[in-house]
C-alpha cells in the first residue's frame, strides 16, 4: 500500500492532491504545479509505487512512455508536460490534466439509466480518436497504442476529446535503429514479454494471439469501443463492421480513413465540440465531477445554483495574496469576473444549441474530381461530395488527399439561406 499522502511535494514543484488510481506499474495522482510567484497549474503525475521504486523494468517502461508521448504533438493526444528522474521517488512523468470524465465513466452512467449514446455523438468521438491515432501511426517515430479502450478516451467539460495512456504502446522509428531511438521493440516484431498487452475485450485477433500488430489493431479496438457506445444505424454499422474485420487487411487503411467514414456515415452538428459539451452536461451530470481541490474536497463540474456564486476565497485559496497595490486591484477585478462567469455558465450552456439553431446560416456544397477530405475551419467534416451547414460569414476550406499528396485551400463566404458551391480539381 502506498505511503504517499496529499500535500507531499514531488520534484520540488509538484504538490500531490489526490490519488486517481494505481496499477501494476505504479500510481497516478492529481497534482498542482507550483511555479514562480503565484503561478499554479493542475497536472497529472505518474510515478512508481514506493514499494516498486527499485524495479528497473518498470522504471524503463515509464521512461519509454514519457519519451513516446513527448514525441507526439496533436490536439487529440493528452500532452506530456515534464519528465523527472528523482532520487527519492524515481522516474516521474507529468501530463496535462483533463477536467472531465473518461468515456468509461460516461458509459457507466448511461447503462445505469438504461440509455445509449446518440450515434452522431459516438461517431464524432470516434472520429476524433481516429485522427489522434492517425497522428501517432504516422509520426516520425510511429506509435501503436495497443490499449484503445473507454478508460483511455477522455472527454473534457468543454467538449474536447482526448486519447491518453500510452503505457503499453509500441514504437517504430523509420529513420534510425530502434536501439538508437531508445524505445520499445518495433511492431514488426512479435511481443515476447508476458503475453499480449492491452484489454482483451477490445483486442484485435492478431494482438490477442501475441502476433505482430500494426495500426489496424488500434482501428479494431476503436471499432469495438464505438459498438459499445451506441446502437448504430445501417451506415454507421457498416463502417464499424469494417473496422472490426477479422483480417487486418479488411479494415480501413488508416485512422484518417476511419475518421472520414465515421463523419460521412453520421455528419456532425454545426458546432460539434459545443454540442458534445452540452450533451455531457445534460445527460451524464453524475460523471461530470472534478477531482478533489487543494484540500481534498471533490466538487461538481456543473456551476453552483443561481444566486449562490462560488465564494471568491475558494477560487484562490491556494494562491498567496499579492503584496503590491496594483496587483491587489487586478486580482479583485479578476475574482469579480470569474464569479460572474461561473454564475452565467450554466445558462449559457443551456441555450447554446438554441442560439446556434436560431443564428443565420447557409450551406456549402463541396465537390471534387477526385475523392478528397474536406476540412472547414480546421475541422474534418467528411469526404467529397459533401454538403455542410455553416454559420454565415467567411470560412477557411481545405481539400486534400493524403494518398495523392495534394491539398487545396480556399476561403468561402456563406450567406443566410443560400447554398454556396465549391468544386476543386486536385490535379490542377
Amino acid at each position: 500500500m502506498s505511503d504517499r499522502k496529499a500535500g507531499e511535494q514531488i520534484g520540488g514543484r509538484y504538490r500531490l492532491e489526490q490519488r486517481l488510481g494505481c496499477g501494476g506499474m505504479g500510481e497516478v495522482w492529481l497534482a498542482e504545479l507550483h511555479g514562480a510567484g503565484a503561478f499554479r497549474r493542475r497536472v497529472v503525475v505518474k510515478l512508481l509505487a514506493p514499494e516498486r521504486r527499485g524495479d528497473q523494468r518498470l522504471a524503463s517502461m515509464l521512461a519509454d512512455e514519457a519519451r513516446v508521448v513527448g514525441l507526439l504533438h496533436h490536439p487529440g493526444i493528452v500532452p506530456a508536460i515534464d519528465y523527472l528522474e528523482t532520487e527519492e521517488h524515481g522516474p516521474v512523468f507529468v501530463l496535462e490534466y483533463v477536467d472531465g470524465p473518461s468515456l468509461r465513466a460516461v458509459l457507466k452512467v448511461l447503462r445505469r439509466h438504461e440509455r445509449q449514446m446518440p450515434e452522431h455523438i459516438a461517431a464524432y468521438i470516434g472520429a476524433k480518436v481516429a485522427r489522434a491515432l492517425h497522428a501517432a501511426h504516422t509520426a516520425p517515430v510511429a506509435i501503436i497504442h495497443r490499449d484503445v479502450a473507454p478508460d483511455n478516451v477522455l472527454l473534457s467539460r468543454d467538449g474536447v476529446v482526448w486519447l491518453g495512456d500510452f503505457g503499453v504502446a509500441l514504437a517504430s522509428d523509420t529513420s534510425q535503429p530502434v536501439e538508437q531511438a531508445g524505445l520499445q521493440v518495433a511492431w514488426k516484431v512479435s511481443n515476447q514479454s508476458g503475453g499480449p498487452k492491452g484489454k482483451r475485450a477490445y483486442m484485435a485477433p492478431e494482438q490477442a494471439r501475441g502476433g505482430p500488430v500494426g495500426p489496424a489493431a488500434d482501428l479494431y479496438a476503436l471499432g469495438k469501443v464505438l459498438f459499445e457506445c451506441t446502437k448504430p444505424g445501417a451506415k454507421l454499422c457498416k463502417v464499424l463492421e469494417r473496422a472490426c474485420a477479422e483480417d487486418p487487411a479488411g479494415r480501413q487503411s488508416s485512422g484518417a480513413d476511419l475518421a472520414a467514414e465515421l463523419l460521412v456515415a453520421c455528419p456532425p452538428p454545426i458546432e460539434p465540440q459545443a454540442a458534445l459539451a452540452q450533451w455531457l452536461l445534460e445527460n451524464v451530470p453524475e460523471a461530470m465531477v472534478s477531482r478533489a481541490g487543494p484540500h481534498g474536497a471533490a466538487r461538481r463540474s456543473d456551476p453552483p445554483p443561481a444566486g449562490k456564486p462560488l465564494p471568491p476565497e475558494q477560487l484562490f485559496k491556494s494562491v498567496p495574496p499579492p503584496t503590491r497595490l496594483w496587483l491587489k486591484v487586478a486580482g479583485a477585478a479578476l475574482v469579480v469576473a470569474l464569479v460572474a462567469a461561473v454564475g452565467i455558465e450554466r445558462h449559457k450552456l443551456r441555450f447554446v444549441t438554441a442560439a446556434l439553431a436560431a443564428s443565420p446560416h447557409g450551406q456549402l456544397r463541396v465537390t471534387s474530381r477526385q475523392e478528397a477530405e474536406v476540412y472547414v475551419d480546421g475541422e474534418l467534416r467528411g469526404m467529397t461530395p459533401l454538403t455542410v451547414d455553416l454559420p454565415t460569414g467567411n470560412h477557411a476550406v481545405r481539400l486534400g488527399s493524403a494518398r495523392m499528396g495534394r491539398f487545396r485551400a480556399a476561403e468561402v463566404t456563406i450567406d443566410d439561406g443560400v447554398q454556396s458551391r465549391l468544386d476543386v480539381d486536385l490535379n490542377e
